[in-house]
């Protein structure tokens, strides 16, 4: 299938790594204009620079884009639209909370995140969504599966996760007359870095080994196996692509069925 991606201009946010980079390579591999992001500079500039390597006549850039800072994500929108002639897609993305308890989290690491997760999306959303009301663009929010099955012992994401959702489906209302389109793409079990280290940690907390922590997770999943990020993004350009013209609002689950037992 054409996703008719050609020329078409994407942002996409926290993308130096794992399913951010993902998506941005799908995106460029489908002939979409990209700029990705990233707090740190090297790190951005070498994920560019990989896209370069893979994707055949990349139209690829990147700039420092910190989710922290208000100044820093207006610059990076305004950079992109600069850059770009304009906006088509905004990708969001921000790095995974942290593993904890609520008696383990402090108020610091819980405004820390909410900066990260839901301010900065509704800052992404709000200095996007002039450039993409000319065309009728696309918003697509990247947000763990497990927003919809929180567990314990991970108390930020499931506190501010959900909060996405919220966002996507209420923007999908309010910017759907307007021509623009709002979905989220949720992912579980798609392998990364972040993953490794989390089948690792377990492991050693459990006094096991990685490879029947890896067992104990993939039994869950109807597929019976661990997603790539290509699976993922592959989703991701579809989803924020004219392929997918009549579909806004939603949560596309992309991890083996595990939410189908939900």
């Amino acid at each position: 299938m054409d996703l008719n991606l050609a020329n078409r201009r994407a942002l996409v946010t926290a993308a130096s790594g794992g399913i951010g980079l993902a998506a941005a390579e799908a995106l460029c591999g489908e002939g979409a204009a990209v700029l990705i992001t990233s707090s740190n500079a090297a790190n951005v500039t070498e994920a560019a620079q990989e896209i370069r390597g893979r994707v055949r006549d990349a139209a690829i850039g990147s700039t420092v884009l910190d989710l922290r800072d208000p100044e820093s994500i207006a610059a990076g929108v305004a950079r992109a639209i600069d850059e770009l002639g304009g906006l088509d897609i905004l990708v969001t993305n921000h790095g995974g909370p942290p593993n904890r308890s609520l008696a383990e989290t402090d108020i610091d690491t819980l405004d820390d995140w909410y900066d990260q997760t839901i301010r900065s999306t509704a800052m992404l959303c709000r200095q996007a969504l002039p450039a993409l009301r000319d065309g009728g663009g696309t918003i697509t929010h990247l947000v763990g599966a497990s927003a919809r099955q929180p567990r314990a012992g991970a108390i930020v994401g499931a506190m501010l996760r959900p909060g996405l959702f919220g966002l996507s489906k209420a923007l999908s209302r309010e910017e759907g007359p307007h021509g623009v389109r709002s979905n989220c793409v949720a992912p579980r079990g798609i392998s990364s870095d972040r993953i490794t280290s989390k089948l690792q940690a377990r492991a050693e907390r459990e006094g096991t080994s990685v490879k029947d922590i890896e067992a104990q997770r993939t039994s869950a999943i109807p597929l019976g196996r661990f997603g790539t990020p290509d699976e993922f993004a592959r989703a991701v350009a579809f989803i924020s692509s004219p392929a997918a013209s009549y579909i806004t609002g939603s949560v596309l689950p992309v991890d083996g069925g595990w939410s189908a037992m939900l």
